[in-house]
């Protein structure tokens, strides 16, 4: 309750300290399927352009009307790393080009076709392609990527989009070249609880319990039965 007092003086204060422009509250993406983000500027303009680096690569999108996902990170540097000298690639859900924009920038991809629906995620993904000097490598596909009509071009086709894309399948492997290709797909998966150990019984007694200890100080075995069972289990 005390921020609503403080007013625009505690963000004014944020920023200063922070050397930032401009402040904003971000909320849960919403489930509507263009994954519009919940974001409210609290200061610094009606516009939330945002330049974001990383290996090289520059994005550039509005966060109130655009998200941008660093969970993918890892997928995004090993995509980087890949050797896709002169091939032709179709990222079918491409939003601000995540994965677009390091294929063609460090893997050498020759040529990609991009598909989006979200208008803001593709006036995002233009500016980033010119901010990175690969605008002519690249045509992007507005519009429902399960309509696209391309076939037998693509050498890799990316699949970037969770939990499930199980629709977008059909679709990939008709955009493969007729001599096959390589398929990226993502996928929600669920990891089944690992179980505990059986319990086993205790061999050795501790030394000098009674109900281990015979007469001649000797800890007492098992049954042969029950260490066949007891080795089992281990």
């Amino acid at each position: 309750p005390g921020w609503r007092v403080a007013g625009s003086a505690l963000w004014e204060t944020v920023t200063s300290a922070l050397g930032a422009r401009r402040v904003a509250r971000r909320g849960r993406v919403m489930p509507d399927g263009m994954r519009t983000p919940s974001v409210t500027l609290l200061l610094g303009g009606a516009r939330g352009q945002r330049d974001q680096v990383g290996r090289s690569c520059r994005y550039t999108f509005d966060v109130t009307k655009c998200m941008f996902s660093p969970g993918n990170i890892t997928e995004k540097l090993r995509v980087a790393s890949l050797p896709c000298s002169g091939e032709v690639l179709v990222d079918l859900y491409a939003g601000i080009g995540y994965f677009t924009l390091p294929f063609l920038v460090h893997a050498g991809a020759a040529f990609v076709h991009a598909c989006e629906w979200n208008s803001h995620a593709v006036e995002a993904l233009h500016r980033s392609l010119v901010l990175n000097g690969v605008r002519d490598c690249c045509h992007i596909h507005t519009g429902d990527s399960r309509q696209l009509q391309l076939r037998d071009v693509a050498d890799r086709v990316n699949l970037g989009l969770i939990p499930s894309l199980e629709e977008g399948w059909p679709v990939a492997c008709r955009i493969l070249k007729d001599t096959g290709g390589v398929l990226h797909i993502h996928h929600n998966m669920e990891t089944p609880p690992v179980l505990a150990p059986p319990q086993t019984t205790v061999l050795l007694a501790e030394r000098g319990s009674p109900e281990a200890a015979s007469s001649g100080g000797e800890a007492q075995h098992p049954t042969e039965d029950g260490g066949e069972e007891m080795l089992g289990a281990r």
